[in-house]
């Protein structure tokens, strides 16, 4: 499907039913984030081939949770092709539906083939949103301005070239060739849709692979410009991502920016997620290297 064609449809997708903090119960739903196969030899703590164990693992165990759905946050693979037909099947023992957004080793570095990697992952565009439970659910591509996602000699790579360079002069430390940012075309398309959500008071979840905080080497080159529109739109509730495999939460004016870690890390271990969401906070129930916590959603005095 193009693009524009997506974008056309989005705009007249019904909403859920209009709900409130009263009416809205809470729901669980799975998360899992850089699985990140690969054939390859593990480097460092990273070991590629045990990802598909790990996965078919945390599937087996989410699918015995009887959840709606589950979110997978980026980072499907490593850094080749092939590898989707290896780890892919993995997710078929979760016995649900698994909402998929690109991360940054999913692209095959300027391949023009990239442009299918939505249709692949089951995904409707490179971003989209869908309802679940009274919440809208917001999917970002963090890659859509970067190095790696378009062909060489395309304008997009000239922009993301010219756009990493500016940021290197700045010195920032997100400065970095596998990092991305937003498409002035795909902000507006998120301002526009969090407008609806806010006429209809539906409250919203966001989620991109690239952290918008902490601030630091693996941060959304446009990270201010994303959080600022946020965080005006108050049925913006929470923003989560993947891509820091160390993980990480941060809270920026209000909004709670919470960062998955990657299952990808030393054989043995493990890390996924069951998340409980209501009206009030997200509930994580961790597993392995995720930590288990509650995280208050954002509140609004005019939501």
């Amino acid at each position: 499907m193009k693009r524009r064609t997506f974008l056309t449809m989005t705009a007249t997708l019904p909403f859920a039913v209009k709900a409130t903090a009263a009416t809205l119960q809470p729901f669980r739903i799975g998360l899992i984030t850089d699985v990140q196969y690969a054939d390859a030899e593990p480097w460092g703590e990273r070991h590629y081939r045990a990802s598909i164990p790990k996965l078919k693992a945390a599937a087996a165990d989410l699918a015995s949770r009887k959840l709606p759905f589950s979110l997978h946050l980026g980072d499907v693979i490593d850094r080749d092709l092939p590898s989707y037909a290896n780890i892919l099947p993995a997710f078929a023992d979760l016995g649900h539906p698994v909402r998929h957004l690109l991360g940054n080793h999913d692209f095959i570095e300027n391949d023009p083939a990239n442009i299918k990697l939505p249709a692949l992952l089951g995904m409707p565009a490179n971003y989209y949103a869908f309802d679940a439970q009274g919440f809208r659910f917001i999917m970002l591509d963090t890659n859509d301005l970067s190095t790696y996602a378009h062909p060489l000699e395309s304008e997009a790579h000239k922009r993301a070239v010219a756009a990493l360079e500016e940021l290197k002069k700045q010195d920032v430390p997100n400065a970095k060739p596998w990092n991305g940012a937003l498409s002035a075309k795909q902000l507006e398309w998120l301002d526009h849709e969090l407008l609806r959500c806010d006429e209809r008071k539906t409250p919203v979840i966001v989620c991109g692979h690239h952290p918008l905080a902490p601030v630091e080497m693996h941060a959304a080159w446009n990270h201010k410009e994303i959080l600022a529109v946020l965080t005006r739109h108050p049925s913006t509730k929470a923003y989560l991502s993947g891509h820091n495999h160390a993980g990480a939460d941060e809270v920026r004016d209000g909004l709670p920016c919470i960062t998955f870690k990657s299952l990808l890390h030393e054989p043995d271990v493990t890390a996924y997620s069951i998340l409980t969401i209501s009206a009030e906070a997200i509930e994580v129930e961790g597993f392995g290297r995720e930590i288990s916590r509650r995280i208050p959603l954002r509140v609004s005095n005019t939501q």
